[in-house]
């Protein structure tokens, strides 16, 4: 019980930790002028600074969700925090927020382990990152 309240907290305040960083990330790119954002010159690098995120550019392969799952493992939406790493790889992947099923939470992990990342940039250079990724299964 005691190993699962600390699971319980420490996915908490991973979340916490991961959404004050993107707010700040927000934040930045809202109040930065156009012009710095453009700018090659190290003192404006910062302007340009982003979390980690999904590449979009490229197909992101969706959810297997057969009959026989929809069937014994209902609905839901799981949410998995991925680390990228400043080498646009995936290092991790943690359920963050589980549908009650194990059998979506790991169909979850197996659909974002074959997604590809773009790296964070810090100080305009890529860094290490992490991303929250919801997939719902809907009937």
């Amino acid at each position: 019980m005691k190993r699962k309240l600390f699971t319980i907290a420490a996915a908490a305040a991973a979340m916490l930790v991961c959404q004050g960083a993107f707010a700040a990330a927000v934040e930045q790119d809202a109040t930065a002028p156009a012009a710095a954002a453009s700018s090659a010159s190290p003192a404006n690098s910062s302007a340009s600074d982003h979390p980690a995120s999904v590449d979009e550019d490229r197909p992101q392969p969706a959810p297997r969700f057969s009959a026989a799952m929809k069937n014994s493992a209902g609905t839901g939406t799981v949410v998995v925090m991925v680390q990228v790493g400043a080498d646009s790889k995936a290092k991790s992947f943690h359920v963050m927020m589980s549908s009650g099923s194990k059998a979506l939470d790991d169909e979850a992990v197996r659909t974002v382990k074959g997604w590809s990342y773009k790296s964070a940039v810090k100080n305009g250079a890529p860094a290490d990152g992490y991303v929250q990724i919801p997939i719902a299964f809907n009937k």
